[in-house]
């Protein structure tokens, strides 16, 4: 089931983010060869006007592709046969369709903030202090890499049973440091020795229910924060990269994606919606980065082609853009070992 979940999820953030570059595409006369949703080959297409849509058997990912976007094929251009084309275009127009999946993206999650925030979303005290929660639990929202928690294999989201409030188990904890100490949940009972903390986070969390406008207006407060702290984190990350400090630890692939998923699941639609909401957001903010083959990188070239008043040599976008694919293929399927591997071992 959570692999079902996991599909669909990743197919409506594709859907939105390629409609986003479809449809500016369109309104901007540009036109479109294929919508194509999941990679190929092809299942099944039908084509209506210019444009061919189809349904492809890999279920990861999706594309447009839009006539004269292709480097390679702005080779096969002969004068006056652009018509239509991205490459016909203003540079402030091949921007727009540039950054439209990613606007979509967040509107995307915007939308599914609002709806959330209506049925009803997970929410702490401390963040919603003058709200009414329901079903308030001491719940666990973190656990530390490395800590003797983590060993325990403590699951976040789980609510603790034997203690009310943070600050009674703070207190208990510190008493019976280097102590055998018993954390009972709704999932199970886990004994950890402090060293000399558990190594986890917790706080009172309930569910959240706003009505209509009120849940319209948190939704884009949250959009806006969620939005900032992931490209913050992105770019703390990439810094740390490029210092040769980075760890690939807290970065998650599809197996871990779909595991954040199922742990959603169990706690009710409207924590999916708000982890497909957070999930959207996080491919905004890496499709910003200016590295080939993502959006952040086909704007860094209409930036510079701007600035040279010249096409860059297709050669040279392709050589980029199929140097970047390779990197993040390869940077995938390590994530992706890495994620198989923590399961293996926990």
């Amino acid at each position: 089931m959570t692999v079902i979940i996991f599909i669909i999820i990743l197919a409506v953030l594709i859907a939105s983010h390629e409609f986003g570059h479809f449809i500016v595409a369109k309104t901007a006369g540009i036109k479109v060869e294929e919508f194509g949703l999941g990679l190929p080959p092809r299942a099944i297409g039908r084509k209506w006007g210019e444009t061919l849509y189809s349904l492809n058997w890999i279920p990861f990912g999706g594309f447009v592709r839009i006539f004269g976007e292709d480097p390679a094929s702005l080779e096969e251009l002969h004068d006056g046969g652009n018509e239509g084309s991205f490459s016909s275009k203003s540079k402030l127009v091949q921007a727009a369709v540039i950054l439209a999946g990613i606007f979509f993206n967040i509107l995307l999650a915007f939308i599914l903030l609002w709806a959330g925030f209506i049925i009803g979303l997970p929410a702490s005290i401390s963040a919603f202090p003058d709200e009414t929660l329901e079903d308030i639990a001491l719940t666990i929202t973190n656990v530390m890499p490395g800590s003797p928690a983590e060993a325990a294999q403590v699951p976040i989201g789980a609510h603790i049973i034997n203690f009310d409030k943070p600050e009674d188990m703070i207190i208990f904890v510190d008493a019976h440091k280097g102590q055998e100490v018993l954390v009972s949940t709704d999932r199970g009972d886990f004994k950890i020795v402090p060293a000399p903390k558990l190594g986890i986070e917790m706080d009172l969390v309930g569910t959240l229910h706003l009505s209509f406008f009120d849940a319209l207006w948190q939704a884009s407060v949250s959009t806006y924060e969620l939005f900032y702290q992931t490209s913050f984190g992105i770019i703390k990350f990439l810094g740390s990269v490029i210092v040769g400090q980075g760890s690939l630890s807290g970065v998650a692939g599809p197996v871990g994606i779909a595991g954040a998923v199922g742990e959603a699941s169990r706690q009710g639609f409207g924590a999916v919606l708000y982890i497909t909401a957070l999930i959207s957001l996080s491919l905004a903010a890496i499709n910003l980065v200016p590295f080939p083959a993502l959006d952040g990188g086909r704007l860094l070239f209409v930036i510079i082609e701007s600035i040279k008043g010249s096409p860059i040599r297709p050669r040279i976008v392709n050589a980029f853009n199929l140097a970047g694919f390779s990197l993040l293929i390869l940077l995938m399927l390590f994530v992706t070992y890495h994620d198989i591997a923590k399961l293996m071992l926990s």
